[in-house]
């Protein structure tokens, strides 16, 4: 049976962030990983220039939508077969506190004290053994997003394993036999254990590298979201008119009362942190009332359906806490982005265009030329571009809301490509 692969890719893990989490980490050239595998350096590409001043008429410049189309196809790989090689990961599942943005911590659930988890990396035909401790508070599961696994080790309590109780230990073992970008994350209580951290990358890279895949860099870039307490922001209600469609709450009467709680009858439950719900739409919260919970002391927001995000992250961190992504003229770069949040990211590159690749570990037969691609909540793609436009460059994501800080613009799913002298 034949499958696509992938070589090297080009992942907010919003992302947002994420974050929409991720890391950018730093720059892990194609093919290495925790396990020392080598480090691929193929030539980069060059541009042809035309000296200043010369007679005769300049040459065309070549666009680099060319260059894109010009690089070889890609090929499908043979099957795949056992390399006998038995890959072994440790994760520990645990609270910590985590710095989203500077001066902006909150509590988290981490894999081995990180959000996002430690990038897991293997090659087709491994053997994987990941053993994972649960050191939380309550009940948790890894799912292997995308990968083809036994039954058994899908990590779904109820239906494939029981759930790892704390302070026990459960042993995920399956062979990688699919080259491609993959995410892994908790499949218990799903959306609150997600929405606090509990997810990471699993990168399976070919038996056969495609050398139409060899890249300089290669970086991952996990979107996520975050909703912190006490951060709501309305930055453009001090501006005239209600800009962005904005609605004000205005008080138009009071009346002489008695001071003291006024308590509501029955299982109520405030929906609003602070007043403000962002139900996803572009710069349209509603800032009402904010109404007490059945008693103080009492957390007065609850999180909807992992949508009232406030912070944005890539690998779980929001602008300007971002790491760049560094690149030299001539280079070919891959970004793997994975969206593990419950928002759609349009991810938009400036300056360049780039080669969509693959999406969720299935290479395109024909890589598509583009400067945005839509990463759909769940997915994985695997761009590459050309750095043939030194500067500092942005990549963002679209959904402008998306590129704020509570509210508070720039922050949130972007990144800076920096060009290295």
């Amino acid at each position: 049976m034949n499958r696509h692969a992938l070589s090297l890719a080009l992942v907010l893990v919003l992302f947002t962030a994420t974050g929409c989490a991720s890391a950018v980490r730093q720059p892990m050239p194609e093919g290495k990983n925790p396990n020392n595998e080598q480090e691929h350096h193929p030539p980069g590409h060059m541009q042809n220039e035309t000296a200043p001043g010369a007679t005769r008429p300049a040459a065309p410049v070549e666009l680099t939508t060319r260059k894109l189309r010009n690089l070889p196809p890609l090929r499908e790989t043979d099957e795949i077969r056992p390399t006998g090689k038995v890959r072994v990961f440790r994760l520990e599942a645990k609270p910590a506190r985590w710095e989203v943005v500077s001066g902006v911590t909150t509590d988290a659930y981490t894999f081995n004290g990180t959000v996002p988890g430690p990038t897991l990396r293997a090659t087709e035909g491994d053997t994987l053994r990941v053993i994972v401790k649960n050191s939380l508070p309550e009940e948790t599961a890894i799912h292997w997003h995308g990968l083809h696994v036994p039954n058994n080790m899908d990590g779904v309590p109820s239906f494939t394993q029981h759930a790892i109780k704390p302070g026990e230990t459960f042993t995920y073992e399956f062979v990688a036999n699919h080259a491609g970008t993959y995410m892994y994350h908790s499949h218990f209580n799903s959306i609150a254990q997600i929405d606090k951290g509990l997810y990471g990358l699993l990168i399976i890279d070919p038996q056969k590298p495609d050398p139409a895949l060899r890249h300089d860099r290669e970086y991952t870039l996990m979107l996520s979201g975050w909703h912190i307490p006490g951060h709501a922001g309305n930055p453009r209600d001090q501006q005239q008119n209600g800009p962005h469609g904005r609605a004000h709450d205005r008080m138009t009467g009071m009346a002489k009362g008695e001071p003291g709680l006024l308590k509501q009858k029955g299982d109520v439950r405030s929906m609003m942190e602070q007043g403000l719900k962002d139900k996803g739409q572009p710069n349209g919260p509603h800032g009402g009332m904010p109404m007490p919970s059945k008693r103080p002391g009492d957390e007065a927001g609850s999180t909807v359906m992992g949508m009232d995000y406030n912070y944005w992250t890539i690998n779980g961190k929001a602008f300007p806490d971002t790491q760049p992504i560094k690149v030299k003229r001539g280079e070919l770069v891959r970004l793997r982005l994975a969206n593990i949040s419950n928002g759609i990211h349009p991810m938009h590159l400036h300056g360049h265009d780039f080669r969509i690749l693959a999406k969720d570990g299935h290479p395109l037969p024909t890589p598509q030329i583009a400067n945005t691609v839509t990463l759909n909540p769940g997915e994985t793609v695997d761009i590459d571009f050309l750095a043939d436009n030194p500067g500092q460059w942005l990549f963002h994501c679209h959904e402008l809301h998306h590129t704020a800080n509570a509210h508070v613009e720039p922050g949130g799913l972007i990144v800076l490509v920096k060009y290295e002298s």
